[in-house]
């Protein structure tokens, strides 16, 4: 009986074959846990932000804008998602990995404009998330950005029973209570009123309506505030501390939140509306709020005009300014006594 015997390169192809399928197998396998284009996000080491401090950090994303919360409780937020690009997408969930983040509590939308939505609709198919506060945008297709958003929204809080109720729209007065911090919303108004910037949107989505309903938030902690405002244009800051005035006149209130009263001397820092650009200043907004310290999220290929002088000069005349272009990511915290502090990723 003759033996059969394979020859040395045969023996070098079979295996070569073997240790591919087991290379391929192995990456299938990693696939289902890691998603194989953005395995270099997780490959870095975690560790939680300190408990007891709050954080918010402006990822330099470009000519787009993301930030990461972290509230002393523990519990995350993340607003918007960058422009949908594959450099933003890793960036950002390489962020969110280090912060050791794989659930978030809490994900806004301020705008249904791409530099503010296009990545959110990647990420939630990445992370898994307990509420979404959106637009209340009646036309989905109105970037491909935000219809992506709510689609994968929409997926993401699918598994829940009251899952409808978990898509919450971004407007006055609704919010979170995160143990001893909280933030919500200065604007836009109730989608409920008839004159509200949602209604403007709605039946004309121009770019000044888009602008009026891009939401500004405010966000505090041991009676320290942060304004952080999307891509909201001037002339809606300009509303807004026009109204706030005109009721600290009346002796009344702006208006309270879970108990805590809105007072725009608390806030400490502003995360600039839209890049800084021309159209986002409001130098009687600026003034009301007076923050120590100003971030404006800008990058290599910002639409012209931005950051403006004009923006940049009315935020310096108040305190320290850091530019994601230059700083890079720049993370703002607020410890247990209310004392804010910035520092950025580039020295």
């Amino acid at each position: 009986m003759s033996k059969f015997k394979l020859s040395k390169k045969a023996i070098a192809a079979v295996i070569s074959v073997a240790c591919a399928a087991v290379i391929i197998c192995t990456l299938l396998i990693v696939n289902i846990f890691y998603p194989l284009r953005y395995f270099p996000a997780y490959v870095v080491a975690r560790e939680r932000p300190a408990e007891g401090e709050l954080e918010v950090a402006v990822l330099d994303v470009g000519h787009a804008d993301c930030a990461i919360v972290t509230f002393p409780n523990g519990s995350t937020m993340l607003i918007d998602g960058g422009d949908g690009s594959y450099r933003s997408n890793l960036k950002i969930l390489t962020e969110l990995n280090r912060r050791d983040i794989d659930f978030i509590d809490y994900v806004v939308c301020t705008s249904v404009e791409e530099e503010y939505c296009g990545g959110l609709g990647e990420i939630l198919r990445n992370k898994r998330v307990g509420y979404i506060f959106w637009p209340y945008c009646l036309n989905r297709y109105i970037s491909d950005g935000f219809a992506d958003f709510v689609t994968s929204a929409s997926s993401a809080l699918s598994s829940y029973p009251d899952g409808q109720d978990r898509m919450i729209i971004s407007e006055y007065s609704a919010g979170v209570v995160a143990g001893d911090a909280f933030f919500t919303f200065l604007s836009p108004s109730l989608h409920t009123s008839p004159e509200s910037e949602y209604s403007h949107l709605n039946s004309d989505p121009s770019e000044e309506n888009i602008s009026a309903a891009s939401a500004v938030i405010w966000i505090e902690y041991a009676g320290t505030g942060i304004v952080y405002a999307g891509g909201v244009s001037g002339a809606k800051l300009t509303e807004i501390a026009e109204t706030y005035t005109l009721m600290q006149e009346l002796g009344e209130e702006y208006f309270t939140f879970a108990g805590h009263e809105i007072n725009f001397s608390d806030c400490a820092a502003y995360k600039v509306a839209s890049h800084g650009s021309d159209n986002a200043r409001s130098a009687l907004f600026t003034d009301l709020i007076s923050p120590e310290i100003s971030v404006i999220s800008v990058g290599e290929n910002n639409a012209e005009g931005s950051p403006a002088v004009a923006t940049m000069s009315d935020l310096l005349a108040h305190g320290e300014l850091f530019i994601t272009q230059y700083d890079g990511d720049v993370t703002l915290t607020i410890k247990e006594d209310g004392m804010l502090s910035a520092s950025s990723s580039i020295s």
